[in-house]
């Protein structure tokens, strides 16, 4: 079992940035084998992946688009 020293509210953590990760059978952590499929719930993105880099490029991807997009719409609404 995991433990952690951090605990975080999860009332204060935003829905936008909430994925939905499903391992495949064949994921098996201890041995550093990471397979399966994430989706991005606000948007609908998903991807499938064979790897731990790949799961992580796929985060940080959806979560720079979004970061993007609220610069794009916060520049909008200052012009």
């Amino acid at each position: 079992m995991l433990s952690s020293s951090v605990t975080t509210d999860v009332t204060s953590l935003p829905t936008k940035r909430t994925f939905l990760i499903r391992l495949s059978d064949e994921a098996n952590p201890e041995n550093g084998l990471y397979s399966g499929r994430v989706e991005h719930l606000q948007s609908g993105q998903t991807s499938r992946f064979q790897s731990e880099s790949s799961l992580r490029k796929f985060l940080s991807t959806v979560l720079l688009d979004q970061l993007k997009q609220e610069q794009s719409e916060q520049n909008f609404e200052d012009s």
